[in-house]
Parts: C-alpha cells; sequence; structure tokens
C-alpha cells in the first residue's frame, strides 16, 4: 500500500489473545517494508512492551487476560508518555465503543479483519500521529524548522483548514497577545468579504486564510517584532510566501498566498512589498488589509502596543479611505460598523 510506505519507519503493537487473529493481523502487513510488528497476547504483555519499545500505533483487543483491554487503554491514556499513540480497539459492540471512545480510543475495527479497511484505519491514524508530531517540533522562531510547516501540510492535503488554524494560533502567539486573534480575524474577514459579494467559498476560504496572513512572523525572531517601520518587519509578506510557495496548490493555499503577501499594499500605491495601487491589488488582500488595520488598532499586539477605543478606530479608517483602503470596502465596513463590533465583543 502505496500510502503507508510514503509515512516512513513505523511500528504497530498488535495486543490480542487469539494466535490465528494475530497472525491475520501481521499477514495483512507483510507486504510493506517500513512497518516493525510487535505481538502480545495479553494486556501486561502489551504495556511491558509498551514501556521498553517506540510504538508508533497500537491495534487492540478488549478481552484478554491478566490485564483486560480496556484497563490497558485506560493506563495508556492517562500517562503523558503514551497518550499520544494512536490505538484501534477491536470491537463490534456498540456499548463497547461507547466506553472505549470515552476512554480515548482513536477509531475501531471488527474482527475478523478486512485487509484493506484495516490499512486504511492504520494509515489514518499514523498519518494524523505524524502530523501532530510534526506541530510540536516546530519553533516558533526556528528557520530551520519551517520544512516542517511543508511536510505538515502535504500530509493532511485534505485537512488545510484544520492545518491552517493550528498555525495561526502558533503566529499570533508568535506575535500577538490575544487567543482569539485568528478566529476574530477570520470572522471579520468572512463578513466584509459577504458584504461585498464573496461567494460563500470565498467567505469560508478567507476566513481560514486570516489564521496565516502574518505566517511570515514565524521568519522572524520575537524580540524583532516591537516595531512595524523596521526593514526586517516588512520583509514578513516575501517570507510567508516562501513558506506557502511549494504547498499542493489549491483554492485555498491560492488564496492564502495572495493574502500573505499583498496584505500591506495600500490603494494609494504606498504600501509594501511592491507598491500595488488600486485593483492591482487582489480583492481577498484589500479585505484582509481593512480588518487586520481595525484589529491592529483595537487589540495589543507585540508591535502595536497602543491601542484606540473602536469609535476612534472607525474615525482613522474614514479618514483612510481612497488613501490605504478601497473606497468601496470602507463604506461596507462603516454602513455595517456595528456587526465588526459584535464580533470584537465576542472574541476580545
Amino acid at each position: 500500500m502505496k500510502k503507508l510506505e510514503n509515512l516512513g519507519e513505523f511500528t504497530l503493537l498488535s495486543i490480542e489473545d487469539d494466535a490465528f487473529n494475530q497472525e491475520l493481523a501481521t499477514a495483512i502487513f507483510e507486504d510493506i517494508p517500513n512497518i516493525t510488528i510487535y505481538l502480545a497476547s495479553d494486556g501486561q504483555e502489551g504495556l511491558d512492551i509498551i514501556k521498553s519499545k517506540k510504538i508508533d500505533i497500537i491495534l487492540l483487543d478488549l478481552m484478554m487476560p491478566k490485564v483486560s483491554g480496556l484497563e490497558l487503554l485506560r493506563i495508556i491514556k492517562r500517562d503523558s508518555r503514551y497518550s499520544s499513540i494512536p490505538v484501534i480497539v477491536v470491537t463490534s459492540k456498540s456499548h463497547e465503543k461507547t466506553t472505549t471512545y470515552k476512554l480515548g480510543a482513536d477509531d475501531f475495527i471488527s474482527k475478523p479483519y478486512n485487509p484493506e479497511e484495516l490499512k486504511l484505519r492504520v494509515f489514518n491514524q499514523l498519518r494524523i500521529k505524524k502530523f501532530n508530531d510534526l506541530i510540536g517540533n516546530i519553533s516558533s522562531s526556528a528557520q530551520d524548522n519551517i520544512d516542517y510547516l511543508k511536510d505538515a501540510i502535504d500530509i493532511v492535503d485534505n485537512s488545510q483548514k484544520q492545518l491552517l488554524n493550528i498555525l495561526g494560533n502558533m503566529v499570533h502567539e508568535n506575535g500577538f497577545y490575544n487567543k482569539n486573534t485568528s478566529k476574530r480575524l477570520g470572522e471579520y474577514a468572512k463578513l466584509l468579504g459577504h458584504l461585498y459579494g464573496l461567494n460563500s467559498t470565498e467567505a469560508d476560504n478567507i476566513y481560514y486564510t486570516m489564521s496565516i496572513y502574518d505566517i511570515g512572523l514565524l521568519r522572524i525572531p520575537k524580540e524583532q517584532l516591537d516595531r512595524e517601520d523596521t526593514k526586517i518587519f516588512k520583509k514578513h509578506p516575501e517570507l510567508g510566501l516562501e513558506i506557502l510557495e511549494d504547498i499542493k496548490e489549491t483554492t485555498l493555499i491560492n488564496m492564502a498566498k495572495k493574502v500573505t503577501l499583498y496584505h500591506h499594499e495600500n490603494w494609494d500605491g504606498t504600501g509594501y512589498p511592491y507598491r500595488m495601487q488600486g485593483t492591482e491589488i487582489p480583492i481577498y488582500a484589500q479585505i484582509a488589509s481593512l480588518v487586520d488595520f481595525f484589529d491592529k488598532l483595537t487589540t495589543h499586539r507585540v508591535y502595536t502596543t497602543n491601542t484606540v477605543s473602536v469609535m476612534e478606530a472607525l474615525d482613522i479608517i474614514k479618514r483612510e479611505r481612497g488613501l490605504m483602503f478601497n473606497p468601496e470596502l470602507v463604506d461596507l465596513f462603516i454602513r455595517n460598523f456595528t456587526k465588526f463590533t459584535d464580533i470584537k465583543d465576542r472574541l476580545s
């Protein structure tokens, strides 16, 4: 199975007291060269292996001597050393699924195993684990770890929105103070997009794009994020594009690239990095620019600690009509201002 082969070396522990089912589980994966399989005939033996070997995924039967599957699952998921190991429980009884789900089981499968189904479930759980491991290895300011971002996005190419949320939280923790920044900015942009006439898919995508429009900040040490007018700060749109440029192209990623690169361009051509003006600037970046500016004026960030009231922010935005911002977007923002302040009140 090519997908499993692409995940690199991994280990599977099958904990099962039925010798036939153990042989079957082993046979199912015999054509996968990058897998090491450990077998345990009871819960205690399984626990001993977990403690002594690096295990990437567990296939767990519930009915076993010594230590039952339920008790072993409870032990695994309560121990921080092992709780991240995905556990696929072997059961077909609905009440057992409910119980094991509450204990932290990651997936279920019934006996006798369908070979392709088991491979698929193992692949899905390993992919999620690898994704989480990669995210856990990312340092917010370490250039050497940027490749982890690209690897993570490739792993979850069908779950890009989930990834953008996670990366957005990392970006905003690096540069902003408020834990709701990603969601707040997303809702601002989605609202303004709807008002402008974006279709539902575009509006939904811009919501997630606002999680990472400032992803270039990850390439700048936090101690250098105290001012917006420095050369290194003004590089963050291009640094952000470098992170995204090799990622598999989708409509969402294409939008994210445009917003990341152009969200500091101004309507009158005074912005950066390319001094674009007017409709040369993609509308998604224009929307992002306005809502980012409003949020920056009214919410503390590392590089803007002096904030103003929402009414003062509105006055400033009015003065930037036709200068920083598209006049049409400013008019929509003004006419619907209470909707934006409602979002702020809810997510500040």
